[in-house]
């Protein structure tokens, strides 16, 4: 053989080489700052445990809690001035509240509707959603949009309740 094929196998052979043994996770060079890897498929085998896991996570980094807590408040606000003769009630309707359609209470059954209707890993596309700017921004201000939203119903209401009330005695028992 001649020297150069000996060269060019040894060259050959030491490429191969360090490609095999190249670091586990040593892929695509890092991104640019402010950009996102957006996951594509999963690192994992996706179980129902991992799923579940995916949708808790997803719940908790969308600010649930506390659009779940904000909206119960509005709610609950909105009942003692409609009907201001369960005002003496208040603790006991936010205890009641707080153990039944609490965040705590119904987590599991939340991660379950988003268990039906998304995949893990389109739940895990949302969780880096959730961790830009962007997504951030809309954990902070989503449920003052809800405040303000369910403010703009009642207003409404309000203002046409008189039309509400002829329409119920237009049509009778």
């Amino acid at each position: 053989m001649s020297r150069r094929v000996l060269v060019l196998g040894w060259v050959v052979g030491s490429f191969a080489a360090a490609c095999a043994h190249a670091p586990p996770g040593a892929g695509p060079p890092p991104q640019a700052p402010g950009t996102i890897a957006w996951p594509v498929q999963l690192d994992h085998e996706s179980t129902p445990q991992t799923h579940k896991q995916a949708a808790l996570q997803l719940l908790t980094d969308a600010g649930t809690e506390g659009a779940m807590t904000a909206m119960t408040e509005v709610v609950l606000k909105q009942q003692l001035e409609a009907n201001p003769a369960i005002k003496p009630y208040e603790s006991v309707m936010r205890t009641f509240f707080q153990k039944y359609i609490s965040f705590a209470a119904i987590r599991d059954d939340l991660a379950k509707l988003y268990m039906e209707r998304f995949t893990e890993l389109q739940l895990r596309q949302m969780l880096v959603f959730y961790q830009t700017p962007t997504g951030r921004l809309a954990v902070k201000e989503l449920p003052k949009v809800i405040e303000a939203g369910a403010q703009i119903g009642k207003q409404r209401v309000e203002e046409h309740l008189s039309e509400l009330r002829e329409a119920i005695l237009k049509q009778g028992p």
